[in-house]
């Protein structure tokens, strides 16, 4: 007589799940073994079999992370595009981070036989029609005044889907508004509080860490298709940073603007207000009536790089220097003031937050020294445009 093999009754996708399940709602019943009993019955098993599948996982013989790749496919399935993350730091695996997400089901479980124990993450924003408030564990405190003063007494107040993280810390999910435009930030609103929004990316509810460790939902909604739309007042925090309220607060006519306005407008406004801004500066240092060919390319050069200064946002702290360099030999060479450089390059840093940020004594070292590291440079040629004889 010939022994035949005998076939599992659970397949190791349903004892993988099952496992995570009693990982992801441990905390949803008095002890672990009662979180068993009630998944137990779910899966159609005896509590006393989970348990073991439970202490095998424990011990690394039940190879919880292969749960991870059904994790993955679960989202991909729902339209979410995700991508892998190291389970220790975080890192994304891909090369190319969050802008390799993918819902192509084959590229996933690629990524996920390469590295099965990764988490499963997604891009926030635009890519996936959501974005999450980040309380780190150092948070919660900071995150309490925040409830308080957007009139919130509970964490469900705010967003009913919410999670737990390994570290002790919340994930709040909220529904993008199309046209609406909360940005990645971290301690922004406070310390240890951090918005993912545009160009930002979250670890996904239900991912397990290798010790066993989960992303569990907490809220009485389990599903990030069940998030709210984020209140105004939130919204407004993670939409313009600490500097751009304080830049606003200071100036009466744009707070109004904003504030009459429906937040999907909130970013062309804001736009539009420093273009008028930077056409200002513009028109403080534009064309002269003065004969003088090479004033009038100096004046062109410093409109020109105001205007350049006045529009950016990234390496604003370095560019201010290397702006003034190029600008430095017109001062040296007498054809225009280091008051006038000076006046329109700081007004321009007002205008792009860089001078509210570091301060008048940082822009104004930062010109001197372009003064001096500039002092020997030669004048450039006269274009043909600002020579006498091409004017009308």
């Amino acid at each position: 007589m010939t022994n035949q093999a005998k076939t599992p009754r659970f397949s190791a996708e349903v004892r993988e799940r099952a496992v995570r399940m009693v990982f992801e709602h441990r905390s949803d019943h008095a002890s672990q073994w009662a979180a068993i009993v009630s998944i137990a019955a779910k899966i159609g098993c005896t509590a006393q079999t989970l348990s073991n599948w439970v202490r095998q996982a424990a011990r690394g013989r039940l190879p919880v992370a292969a749960g991870q790749l059904s994790l993955a496919l679960e989202f991909a399935g729902n339209g979410i595009p995700v991508f892998p993350v190291s389970a220790r730091d975080k890192r994304p695996i891909t090369e190319h981070s969050f802008h390799e997400a993918s819902t192509d089901q084959t590229k996933i479980a690629t990524w996920w036989r390469r590295n099965p124990s990764a988490l499963v993450s997604a891009p926030t924003g635009a890519p996936t029609g959501f974005w999450v408030l980040d309380i780190d564990k150092g948070g919660h405190d900071a995150f309490n005044h925040l409830l308080a003063r957007l009139g919130c007494e509970t964490v469900e107040d705010l967003s009913p889907a919410w999670v737990k993280t390994p570290s002790g810390g919340l994930h709040l999910y909220f529904i993008l508004d199309p046209d609406t435009t909360p940005r990645t930030r971290a301690s922004d609103i406070a310390a240890h509080i951090d918005t993912r929004g545009l160009g930002g990316s979250i670890v996904l509810p239900g991912n397990v860490l290798p010790d066993s460790r989960a992303y569990q939902w907490a809220g009485p909604f389990a599903s990030i298709c069940d998030a709210p739309k984020a209140p105004r007042g939130l919204l407004w925090l993670a939409t313009f940073n600490a500097r751009e309220r304080r830049e606003i607060r200071e100036r009466p006519e744009l707070l109004s603007a904003l504030r009459n306005a429906d937040p999907t407008r909130w970013a062309t406004t804001f736009k539009a207000w420093r273009d008028e801004e930077a056409a200002r500066i513009l028109a403080r240092c534009g064309p002269t009536d003065d004969d003088d060919g090479m004033r009038r390319q100096a004046l062109h050069d410093l409109h020109s790089a105001a205007s350049e200064y006045a529009g950016l946002q990234d390496g604003r702290r370095a560019k201010l220097f290397s702006i003034a360099c190029r600008l430095a030999r017109y001062v040296s060479h007498g054809v225009v003031s280091e008051a006038e450089l000076s006046a329109a390059l700081i007004s321009a840093a007002r205008t792009n937050g860089a001078l509210s940020k570091h301060g008048m004594r940082w822009a104004e070292s930062a010109i001197r020294r372009a003064m001096a590291a500039g002092s020997r440079d030669a004048l450039p040629p006269l274009a043909r445009s600002f020579r006498s004889e091409a004017r009308p």
